[in-house]
């Protein structure tokens, strides 16, 4: 059986779903605008035998490794944040 949630805890649980979110939101957006950026310096790398720009395309492929990894874990969190949202 579940025990009624008391205001505190209720309000502990949207600050908690909030700054998970406002995480999420961040790291989402560069995560999507970042591909972007790789494929433009990776062109220029290639098309202009630019080797700085194709260094930054490496580099930056790899912190898009870590933003898609960021991203997943914090959606996860917020799945399980919302679906425990309608207990108590």
């Amino acid at each position: 059986m579940l025990a009624a949630l008391s205001a505190t805890d209720v309000a502990e649980a949207r600050s908690q779903m909030g700054l998970t979110l406002s995480f999420h939101i961040v790291f989402a957006c560069f995560g999507i605008a970042l591909p972007a950026v790789v494929m433009i310096a990776h062109y220029r790398g290639l098309r202009h035998g630019d080797r700085d720009a194709l260094t930054l395309a490496r580099r930056w492929s790899k912190v898009m490794a870590v933003l898609v990894a960021v991203g997943a874990v914090s959606g996860t969190l917020l799945s399980f944040e919302m679906a425990s949202c309608g207990r108590g």
